[in-house]
């Protein structure tokens, strides 16, 4: 359920905090850029404030002499360190809003970075981004954990003042990371009153929606024209980050006039409401469409046959949806183009939860979102379950999932059924020949592995109006 749904305040959509789903982590980031240019002076100068703890840091970290042994070099480790921020519900996460944080291994990659840059120059940064553009494995997800831990004070200022505004009730707990003693150097847990999810009696974090994107600023430095220029570096042709680090770390004006180039770009944050991706508004699609598509029974589920026939049954009813009812319209965004295949699959998640708690079944959704693929398994009980993977008729690994993946799932959590479900989003002869073949090719993996790995496919394209048919 979206949070205001259970704190029943009508119309979020009119508001300016985002609204997020409570059980599951949405993919959006904050993005700090945004927050240097905001419009209103006191988020302006909350960005300050990550400047000043940065180049704080740098500073005891030069006073070490660069010693690891040194108490300073340890201190600048630790306030490298930032927890999963679950309350914020953002990010990528595996099941729920379980991420993983910026623990001890990362603060040594981010000191090692920092060390790198006073060796070459740097002395602080002005943004702690370049960190990212130079730390391998700092990515949009962690740059983003890293804003919500430092300015976790003002977002919980942020949540009382909406939540005060709309009666929502709050209770006293405990959060982690919630102040920066300054004296002392070190965070500390805060007890504060905030909004609780019942549901899972944790509490909740909002932030105003003009702040989120899909991927924060620090990834553009990767396709920026000027890197390739001046490196002579094609970024086109699957160059690892490992190898851009390298380069950019024998030229670290680049990162400054990077920096100045990001701060004279205007933000422009993703747009929640429309939200063109799907990436926030799945679960009320998915509610609209279980409401007008009653689901099939599952009155008497006592085996795997009974079970997957019911699952090819809930796939019927969304292909019904998608291809008949003109439900193929949500997978493309204004620009014509198909939404990212894990907005899908958080899509599929909705329709086929709905599905299985009016049957009394248990979805499980095993591998996080955005980070590979996707597998969904549908229990009736420990003995009989299947296994639904999904995929884009369009994703470069299309057959790699089929042939390769989903048998290794199969055997991994020992399931000896499974349906490969493909979404097809193109028409171009390649992809025609690809939705062709998908029957044959399933029947040889199946007679190779001995698996019962049978096939879906849901057509997304994008149909001609009656008038023009």
């Amino acid at each position: 359920m979206y949070f205001s749904e259970v704190f029943r305040v009508e119309n979020p959509e009119q508001y300016e905090w985002f609204d997020p789903i409570l059980e599951i982590d949405s993919p959006l980031f904050i993005d700090p850029f945004a927050i240097f240019a905001d419009r209103e002076e006191a988020w302006r100068n909350a960005h300050e404030e990550i400047i000043a703890y940065f180049h704080d840091a740098f500073a005891i970290l030069a006073q070490s002499g660069l010693n690891k042994s040194h108490q300073y070099y340890k201190r600048t480790l630790s306030l490298m360190e930032f927890p999963e921020p679950e309350e914020f519900r953002l990010g990528y996460a595996g099941k729920g809003t379980h991420g993983a944080g910026s623990g001890p291994g990362f603060a040594a990659k981010i000191v090692e970075s920092m060390v790198y840059a006073i060796e070459n120059g740097l002395q602080d940064v002005r943004h702690f981004e370049v960190l990212g553009i130079l730390v391998e494995g700092i990515n949009c997800d962690r740059i983003s954990d890293i804003t919500c831990n430092l300015l976790k004070p003002h977002f919980i200022d942020y949540t009382q003042k909406v939540c005060q505004s709309f009666n929502i009730p709050m209770r006293v707990e405990r959060l982690r990371h919630g102040v920066y003693n300054e004296l002392r150097m070190r965070w500390e847990d805060v007890e504060c009153e905030v909004p609780v999810d019942p549901a899972s009696d944790r509490p909740v974090l909002l932030v105003p929606k003009r702040f989120l994107s899909e991927l924060p600023k620090m990834t553009e430095f990767f396709s920026d024209t000027s890197l390739r220029d001046d490196l002579n570096l094609d970024i086109s042709k699957n160059v690892k980050k490992s190898e851009i680090i390298r380069l950019a770390r024998r030229t670290p004006e680049l990162l400054r006039n990077w920096e100045l180039r990001q701060e004279q770009t205007q933000f422009v944050p993703y747009d929640v409401d429309a939200d063109p991706k799907l990436i926030v508004q799945w679960q009320r699609v998915a509610k609209s469409i279980l409401q007008g598509e009653p689901g099939p029974t599952a009155a008497s589920i006592t085996s795997e046959v009974e079970l997957l026939k019911f699952v090819h049954a809930m796939i019927e009813k969304f292909r019904h949806w998608a291809e008949d009812k003109g439900g193929w319209r949500v997978f493309w965004d204004s620009k014509s183009d198909a939404i990212p295949e894990p907005n899908m699959q958080l899509l599929f998640l909705g329709i086929l939860d709905g599905y299985c708690e009016r049957a009394g079944l248990r979805l499980d959704r095993e591998v996080e979102t955005g980070r590979g693929p996707v597998d969904f398994t549908i229990s009736g009980d420990r003995r009989i379950r299947v296994l639904v993977e999904m995929k884009k008729l369009t994703h470069g690994e299309f057959w790699h999932g089929l042939r390769v993946q989903t048998p290794i799932y199969m055997r991994g959590q020992e399931i000896s059924s499974a349906i490969f479900l493909a979404i097809r989003d193109s028409d171009t002869r390649a992809m025609r020949d690809r939705w062709d073949k998908l029957a044959d090719e399933a029947s040889s993996v199946r007679a190779e592995t001995g698996l019962t790995i049978e096939i879906e496919g849901i057509d997304i394209l994008p149909r001609r109006s009656a008038s023009k048919a």
